[in-house]
Formats: C-alpha cells, sequence, structure tokens
C-alpha cells in the first residue's frame, strides 16, 4: 500500500480547515446560544425566586390585611350595636318626651276648654244680667233732664283749656245732644241757652235722642264725648265683669 504524503498532507490541511470552520461557524455560536440560555434559566430561576418571595410577602400582607378587617369588621359590629342600642334609647327617650309633651297638651287644651266654657257661661249670666236690668230699666219712666243737668255741671267743671280740644280746629263749633227720649223744643232751647254761656255763643246745637240709652243723655264734640246713661252704665258693669270671670275660671 502506497500513501501519498501529499494527499495526506492535503487532507489534514483540509480537516484543519474544516475544523476551523466548525469552530468559527458552528462551536462558537453554539457557545453564544448556550451561555444565553444559561443566562436566561438563570435569570428565569432570579425572577422565580423573586416572585415567590414577592409571593410570599404578598401572601403575609394579605393574612395582616385580612386580620386586620376581621379586626375592623369586629370594632364596626360592636359599634353598630352600640349605635344601635343608643338609637334605641334616644327612640324611646323621644317618644316618652312626645307622649309627655301631648300629655301635657291635652291637659293645657282640657284646662283651656274649660276655661274657656267657665268664661262663656260667665259672660253669658252677666251678659242676661246686664240684658235684664237694661230691660227692666228701659220700662222704668225717668226723666233726662237730670242726667243732661249733670252733663253741663260736667261741662262747667271742665277747664276752658280742656274744653277747647273738643273742637277740631278751623271747624264749626258743633255740639250734639242725644237723649234716651225727645226733648221739648222749650227743654231745647233751655239748653241750647246754657251750653253757649259755657262754650260761647258761637256753639250750634242739635237735638236728637236714641231710646238704646235707655235713660240718659250724651254730649258729642267733633273731638269729644261727654256720656252719661244707663246703657254706658251697663257696658262698663260688663266689662267690669269680665275679669272676674278670668279669675273664676
Amino acid at each position: 500500500m502506497n500513501i501519498d504524503l501529499s494527499t495526506l498532507l492535503l487532507q489534514a490541511i483540509n480537516l484543519l480547515v474544516l475544523l476551523a470552520l466548525l469552530r468559527w461557524l458552528l462551536y462558537r455560536p453554539l457557545q453564544a446560544v448556550i451561555a444565553a440560555r444559561r443566562a436566561l434559566i438563570a435569570k428565569e430561576l432570579a425572577d422565580a425566586s423573586e416572585t415567590a418571595a414577592q409571593t410570599e410577602q404578598a401572601a403575609s400582607v394579605l393574612a395582616s390585611q385580612q386580620q386586620a378587617l376581621q379586626a375592623e369588621q369586629a370594632r364596626l359590629l360592636d359599634a353598630a350595636r352600640q349605635e344601635a342600642a343608643a338609637e334605641r334609647e334616644q327612640l324611646l327617650a323621644s317618644a316618652r318626651r312626645e307622649a309627655k309633651a301631648q300629655l301635657d297638651a291635652a291637659r293645657v287644651q282640657l284646662a283651656t276648654e274649660r276655661q274657656q266654657a267657665t268664661s262663656k257661661l260667665f259672660d253669658e249670666a252677666s251678659g242676661l244680667a246686664v240684658d235684664l236690668a237694661g230691660r227692666l230699666l228701659a220700662r222704668t219712666p225717668l226723666d233726662d233732664s237730670a242726667f243732661v243737668g249733670s252733663l253741663l255741671n260736667q261741662v262747667a267743671a271742665t277747664p276752658e283749656a280742656q274744653r277747647a280740644q273738643w273742637f277740631a280746629p278751623g271747624s264749626a263749633r258743633e255740639v250734639e245732644l242725644c237723649t234716651a227720649r225727645a226733648l221739648t223744643p222749650a227743654a231745647q232751647d233751655t239748653l241750647r241757652a246754657r251750653l253757649q254761656s259755657l262754650l260761647g255763643d258761637n256753639v250750634a246745637l242739635t237735638c236728637t235722642h236714641d231710646s238704646t240709652l235707655i235713660a240718659g243723655a250724651e254730649l258729642r264734640f267733633a273731638l269729644g264725648t261727654l256720656a252719661l246713661h244707663w246703657a254706658r252704665t251697663l257696658q262698663e258693669a260688663g266689662q267690669a265683669l269680665a275679669p272676674v270671670a278670668q279669675e273664676a275660671a
């Protein structure tokens, strides 16, 4: 067997070139891929470890939060119970106050109605008494001249400055004499003369009559009235009885 050295050398060179090419084109990229894969695996392991740590920490935080939530739930439930109990007490107290207020209002209303009924009865009784007195006096023959004389005496006793206040400034000095029964013309002339002697000649007297006065007379000025008759006396008597009715109630 003959070995051709040149062929052997050429094949050796080809093998070396092939190995160099394989190392350059295959082995080094493969090593880079393997190194990258190892780095990726290492990173994934580190990430998994970090994720596990984070998960464990999150689980611990979640457990703490759950405990805090349970404690808060228990506190809220206790507070709600206390608030419900306090609200119930407030409602009971409010109901008691409302019932007491209604009872007091009913008592006040009852007392007011009783007072009003008593006052009404007293008013009716006093009104009947005054009305009966008025009817009896109306049937009693009385002379109004005595009342008129008393009114003229009041005019005479009144200071002149006060008399001037009975008339409106700048207006006619007119006076109306109203009696329960009509006066005779002679009596009217006598009264007119006496009134002019008291208030001045420029005073004009008008005489009228009104049976509702029962007995007596009124001197009516522009800014004042002098009255002396049974109707006014009975009215004042009724007004005087009103406070007595209130005290009796």
